[in-house]
This record gives C-alpha cells, sequence and structure tokens, in this order.
C-alpha cells in the first residue's frame, strides 16, 4: 500500500535547516494526497483512507469569512463499475462491459430552463460525433453543513453514461472520442447559452476515472457525496486535493482534481505559455485527430481558469494526440 501526502510544517518547532529543508521557503499551498495498492487491487478501503488523509489536510486548504464555505476539495477514483452497473439498473438501462462505456460527471446549472438547453446541447453533441448517451443519473448530495456561498453557486450535479461504439475497439480511441465531445459540448454551450453564476461544466469524462469535487471543505467531501461511503464503490488509488486558492476566487469547478492532475502551486510563466499557445492552436495538428475534430478542439483553454486548469488542459491535449504520460511532463515542466 503506497500512501502520500503534503503536511504542513510549524517553524517554532522545526529544525532551522535539515538536509534540503530551508523554513523560509515555506508557504501555504494546497495539498495533495494519494493511497495507492501497488498491486492494483481494487477496495472501498483505499478510498475511505484517502479521504482520511484529506481530511487530516484541512490546514492545507483555505475557507472564505464562512468557515463551512471552502476553497474546493475533491478526489479522483477508479470507475467503480459494479456499483454503476446496479446504480443503472434502477434507471432501467444495463451497462455493457468496463471499459465499453464512459461516465461524466457535469455540474449543470441550478435553473432548469438552462438546464435542460445544456443537456440538449450535449444530446445533440453526442449524436453528431456518433456517441449513444445511455442515461443520466442524478448524483445524491447532502448539503447539510454547507455555507451560504457555496451553496448560492452549488450546480445540479448529474452523471452521464454513454456507450463505446461498435466499431472502435481500441479503448484509447475511444477517450479521444470523448475528448472532442466534450470539447464541442461546452464550445457550443459557452457560445450559445445564457451564461448565470454556474454556468456548465464536465468536471471529468472517460471510461477510466471519475472526479467528485465541489467547493467545499475537506471535512465536507466525505458527507456531500453518499456515493463515496458506499461500499461497493471501489478502486485501486484515491488522488485527493484540498485547494488554497491564490490567483483565482473559489468555485466548484476550480476545485480540484481535475481530469488529470492535482496541482500544489502557482506557475509563475503562466501569461507566457498562454500567450505562445493562443499563436500555435491554430496549426495544430495530429494524425490521431481529424482536421475537423482540430478545429473542434480549441481553443484549448479558456479565460476563466486557473493556472492548475490551464496545464490540465494541456497534459490532456498531449496525452491524447498519443504521447506517454511521463512525455507530457517533460514537455510541460522545464528541467532547472
Amino acid at each position: 500500500m503506497l500512501r502520500l501526502g503534503m503536511t504542513k510544517n510549524n517553524h517554532s518547532t522545526m529544525a532551522s535547516n535539515k538536509g534540503l529543508y530551508d523554513p523560509r521557503f515555506e508557504h501555504d499551498a494546497c495539498g495533495i494526497g494519494f493511497v495507492a495498492s501497488i498491486k492494483g487491487s481494487k477496495s472501498h478501503q483505499h478510498i475511505s483512507d484517502a479521504l482520511t488523509v484529506l481530511e487530516n489536510m484541512e490546514h492545507r486548504g483555505a475557507c472564505g469569512c464562512e468557515v463551512n464555505t471552502g476553497d474546493g476539495a475533491g478526489i479522483m477514483i477508479q470507475t467503480p463499475h459494479e456499483f454503476f452497473f446496479d446504480e443503472c439498473i434502477k434507471l432501467g438501462v444495463h451497462l455493457p462491459a468496463y471499459s465499453r462505456y464512459a461516465v461524466g460527471v457535469v455540474f449543470f446549472p441550478k435553473e432548469i430552463r438552462l438546464r435542460e438547453e445544456c443537456r440538449d446541447i450535449l444530446n445533440r453533441s453526442a449524436d453528431k460525433l456518433g456517441l449513444e448517451i445511455l442515461c443520466y443519473r442524478k448524483v445524491p448530495v447532502n448539503p447539510d453543513g454547507i455555507g451560504p456561498t457555496a451553496l448560492s453557486v452549488e450546480p445540479e450535479i448529474e452523471q452521464v453514461f454513454i456507450a463505446c461504439p461498435d466499431h472502435i475497439k481500441n479503448p484509447d480511441e475511444f477517450e479521444r472520442k470523448l475528448f472532442v465531445l466534450k470539447k464541442y459540448a461546452t464550445h457550443t454551450i459557452l457560445n450559445t447559452v445564457k451564461k448565470d453564476a454556474i454556468g456548465f461544466y464536465i468536471a471529468s469524462l472517460s471510461y477510466k476515472t471519475v472526479v467528485y469535487k465541489g467547493q467545499l471543505t475537506s471535512m465536507q467531501l466525505r458527507q456531500y457525496y453518499p456515493d463515496l461511503s458506499n461500499k461497493r464503490v471501489v478502486s485501486a488509488f484515491g488522488l485527493v486535493h484540498s485547494r488554497f486558492a491564490t490567483n483565482t476566487f473559489p468555485s466548484w469547478r476550480l476545485a480540484q482534481p481535475f481530469r488529470y492532475i492535482a496541482h500544489n502551486g502557482e506557475i509563475n510563466t503562466l501569461q507566457g505559455n498562454l500567450n505562445w499557445l493562443k499563436t500555435s492552436e491554430q496549426g495544430f495538428t495530429s494524425p490521431l485527430f481529424t482536421n475537423e475534430e482540430m478545429e473542434i478542439l480549441v481553443p484549448i483553454v479558456s479565460n476563466d481558469q486557473s493556472d492548475s486548469a490551464c496545464l490540465d488542459n494541456m497534459i490532456e491535449l498531449l496525452t491524447m494526440t498519443g504521447r506517454s504520460l511521463p512525455h507530457v511532463m517533460m514537455m510541460l515542466i522545464p528541467e532547472a
């Protein structure tokens, strides 16, 4: 079993210097924790342990003027097939085998008219791309104890289940098709649906992983999402994040983990990186995407994102174009 987590150092009790540690460089920042089975065995205990790690990193997150409105907290786990299969049976849907369907976690606006407008566009986008939406599941939540500020912009959270087309045999190809769907639906909705304080956001869309997150404190995530306490929800790992917002205001969509990463820190070359991206993205090509699909994918990042969200978008793009994750990280994080 592997357990990793960030801990906060107390300057009054730490030695002045020890090894590479120097207290002058100590700063408050987001907390990240990771629990994993080295052998890849799945259990509910891994999720419970990851949430305990998160709860022990409350000092690494932040809250607003209300102690019960957090900057953000979340967890990424593997898709719990047995759990979702049973839940979809209740909805009258028989899920295909694992890897032959995807799960999307969608933040919809609370207003019914806006929510249904977003849903219609998502449905039409999937149909245009040859993907079948099997059903939507309303994610159970428990808002008791959540602060008024967080509740005022709380989205309607649903999971969408999408079948893998019969002609797609490679799961990686399925992931790329889902990537195009996420971008196409999001761009279309942002350009056509009336903007409100909540908006539309896809927290995760994959056959492999699911993200549960929100504008919560570290202590609130477990009780807010009852799914996370269900024994049938199993995973070989749990990646948790407690947010300390510094360069963007807290929001449900900017809570982490994102779709690929949980990030601790700030990117001091952000604007230069974004300028480079904007001047380059129109020339992006890949043998794994058609020219039409590449046009759908841009812009890669939006103006209302945090630096971590922008980094996640770039990792997602470069991974989807066939590079290994170590290769992508070498491209995006320069050597000192």
